[in-house]
């Protein structure tokens, strides 16, 4: 009932899922220094850049509840900062909210912040969503990213996906022992169960480091195969970073 994916994608074979993940990286590379270094007030530019991402979404319609789970988490934080930012933010006020001041420029500043956030989130969550955790790694490990980083990313990643039927076994067996969401000792409850899944965390991760260090494990990764760029990846990547830089150039500061 529990074991459901949470890390690795099922895809499909589509265009955007055959792309190398060193091409889509340097894509989102690109695509973020664009979006955080537009100047203020760039509307044209965000709802242009909002354009392209909508569009490949269009074109890869069943990543749309991949990618809808990697982006959702995140807006209320969003939504909650672009809320606050016109309170908080000094100049010239258009009305009142009881004893607080809601600025245009704090307005300004919070849709800003608000468009920023919601296209940097979007490009993450597509490639995340598009690219299998395996090829993500060996796409950040193809472009000089330190083996240490990608090993550890690579062991959390996976580790989460030991540790989540674990917390649901508890947590189901917490439930067959009747005690209610609501009742008196449900804190004590969660915290106990908090201190089991971290013993026997601590317990699973000992077993897998004697595990892999049996198997010859020295700290170096091993791919099961090789990443090569196509005459299609660097033409995708090509006509992306361009269109992306052109509307960054001619877009950019304008209202």
């Amino acid at each position: 009932m529990h074991e459901e994916t949470l890390i690795l994608t099922q895809t499909r074979g589509s265009f955007l899922e055959k792309l190398d993940p060193r091409g889509k990286l340097i894509a989102l590379m690109v695509w973020l220094t664009c979006v955080v270094s537009a100047p203020a007030r760039s509307w044209r530019l965000f709802a242009a850049l909002a354009a392209i991402l909508l569009l490949l979404l269009a074109c890869n319609r069943h990543l749309l509840r991949h990618f809808v789970g990697r982006f959702a988490p995140a807006l209320p934080a969003i939504v909650v900062l672009a809320m606050l930012l016109p309170l908080a933010r000094q100049g010239q006020p258009l009305w009142q909210l009881g004893f607080l001041t809601v600025t245009r420029e704090g307005l300004e500043r919070g849709g800003h912040l608000a468009a920023v956030a919601s296209l940097c989130l979007g490009g993450v969550a597509l490639v995340w969503a598009s690219t299998r955790q395996a090829l993500l790694l060996s796409g950040l490990r193809g472009l000089g990213v330190p083996a240490v980083f990608t090993e550890i990313l690579g062991l959390m990643l996976r580790y989460l996906e030991v540790l989540r039927p674990e917390l649901h076994r508890l947590t189901d067996a917490r439930a067959a022992r009747s005690i209610g969401p609501h009742g008196p000792g449900q804190v004590q409850s969660a915290a106990n169960v908090v201190g089991t899944l971290f013993l026997r965390a601590y317990d699973r991760a000992d077993r897998v480091a004697q595990a892999m260090a049996a198997r010859g494990y020295t700290g170096r990764p091993w791919a099961l195969r090789r990443l090569h760029f196509h005459a299609r990846d660097v033409l995708a990547v090509t006509v992306f970073t361009a269109a992306v830089i052109g509307l960054r150039l001619l877009l950019g500061g304008q209202t």
